[in-house]
């Protein structure tokens, strides 16, 4: 796979929100380079949930600034159908945003950005397909 962008994971997007300034300096520079990044919406409200009322604001307006960052929607039956055949595998209690950052990823053919690997491995081991994943490191 030749990464034309990253799909954000939920993992990424609280970080953001926390302010994390390793995080964002690092989609910031991306965004410089014209690398393409989505956000799927349900993955978005995921982290959105964990987040305080103030750094929702701060994820909200640092995503706004992002010239290369869209959010995708589901916006017709076919990306309910792929979202649909993510959550069948991942079978009694499904991640919404694990799945719907799995469907945009598997439709653009783009890796998935997380801060955790720990945090794919249960639903990697669900799907009949690899994922590729990027994981964001703590420098020091």
């Amino acid at each position: 796979m030749t990464a034309l962008g990253f799909v954000l994971d939920d993992t990424v997007l609280t970080e953001l929100g926390r302010a994390d300034q390793e995080v964002h300096a690092l989609l910031m520079a991306y965004d410089e380079y014209h690398l393409r990044m989505t956000v799927p919406v349900l993955t978005l409200a995921v982290a959105e949930a964990v987040l305080t009322p103030d750094q929702r604001l701060l994820l909200s307006g640092t995503l706004k600034i992002l010239s290369h960052v869209r959010i995708a929607f589901i916006a017709d039956e076919e990306e309910s159908t792929r979202l649909a055949d993510v959550l069948t595998y991942q079978g009694g209690a499904p991640d919404m945003g694990a799945a719907h950052a799995v469907a945009v990823a598997q439709h653009l053919d783009w890796p998935i950005l997380t801060m955790s690997m720990k945090r794919w491995e249960p639903i990697a081991a669900l799907l009949p397909y690899s994922l590729d994943l990027y994981e964001v490191k703590d420098p020091d």
